[in-house]
């Protein structure tokens, strides 16, 4: 990205696409009003956004500590070093969460430098963090970091070779028709010489997995040049939290699907443009609130600050 470039790059994602079918202003102010929201010169809203872009939470930070941990497991069987233990995946989870619970008392440090200072949503709107959300969250992350622990996952991949085990870090976009797309699977390994299993490991709603799974097989299809056969790639989704592991069989027409999906959503966040080619926004009133009766949603929005006005004024309209 052209970081004093006047728009962001575009690029397709699942997350994207969720962001606009959920509320066309937060998908705005997400990836196109707090852009450059960095720089101490651009507009005060755009420096908001940016920082409301940064804000977290105890499930999300749990979240992206256990998907660490299961690279750091994965990476280890792969390279034959002892997997992290509990404790130290434990000591982890918690180093986080003490973290953002202390740095949602800095206001001031989060607003000057929101990248590095952790800063919990419900914190910053309602001025305190939730200790009990805190003791939740330790909780969840004991259980899914047993069940990391105890995973048969590490099992197939021990009978792997070490070849035939990718983890992904951070993606690298791929282009489908024309478009850039990130969509990188957890983990990918062939248990054998046919069979391609794809990995995605969930610690919470694992209901969007059914979607996310055949474009990561776009992703090895494109970026890591495994051939698709059909009969022989699987999508596993692991939810360490429910302790459900489920595998399913990917067909090429899932991997149509998949594509006319992309295909669909690009098509509508283009008509969202003023100039495509540059990715220039078309005036934030086009990206309208949402419906009245969605709006309760809205409380739990990291942008409510920058639409808060505008929701009082249409209540009262209504």
């Amino acid at each position: 990205m052209a970081y004093d470039a006047p728009y962001p790059d575009f690029s397709w994602s699942h997350s994207r696409d969720r962001a606009l079918a959920e509320c066309a202003r937060s998908y705005y102010w997400r990836y196109y009003g707090s852009h450059r929201g960095w720089h101490p010169d651009a507009p005060r809203a755009a420096q908001l956004a940016y920082a409301l872009k940064q804000l977290t939470s105890f499930p999300m930070i749990v979240g992206n500590v256990v998907h660490a941990c299961a690279r750091d497991c994965a990476y280890a069987i792969r390279h034959g070093t002892p997997r992290p233990t509990f404790e130290v995946m434990m000591a982890q989870a918690s180093d986080a969460l003490n973290r953002a619970l202390i740095g949602s008392h800095h206001r001031g440090m989060f607003l000057r430098d929101p990248k590095r200072m952790p800063m919990l949503r419900d914190a910053w709107y309602a001025g305190r963090a939730d200790s009990a959300g805190l003791a939740a969250a330790v909780a969840k992350a004991r259980i899914c970091l047993r069940a990391l622990e105890g995973s048969s996952v590490w099992r197939d991949l021990e009978a792997s070779l070490p070849d035939r085990v990718v983890v992904s870090d951070t993606p690298e976009a791929f282009v489908h028709e024309g478009w850039p797309i990130y969509a990188g699977p957890d983990l990918v390994y062939c248990p054998d010489d046919q069979r391609v299993v794809i990995l995605d490991w969930k610690t919470g709603d694992d209901r969007g997995a059914e979607l996310q799974i055949p474009l990561y097989a776009l992703y090895c299809r494109s970026v890591l040049g495994l051939r698709f056969r059909e009969e022989a790639w699987f999508g596993r989704v692991v939810n360490l939290a429910t302790g459900d592991d489920t595998t399913r069989e990917i067909t090429r027409y899932d991997l149509m699907l998949a594509a006319e999906r992309v295909r669909h959503s690009v098509g509508a966040m283009q008509a969202l443009l003023a100039d495509p080619e540059r990715n220039e926004p078309r005036p934030i009133t086009e990206f309208p609130i949402v419906a009245p009766e969605r709006r309760r949603d809205c409380q739990f929005c990291p942008f409510y600050a920058l639409c808060e006005q505008e929701l009082q004024k249409a209540d009262l309209i209504s």
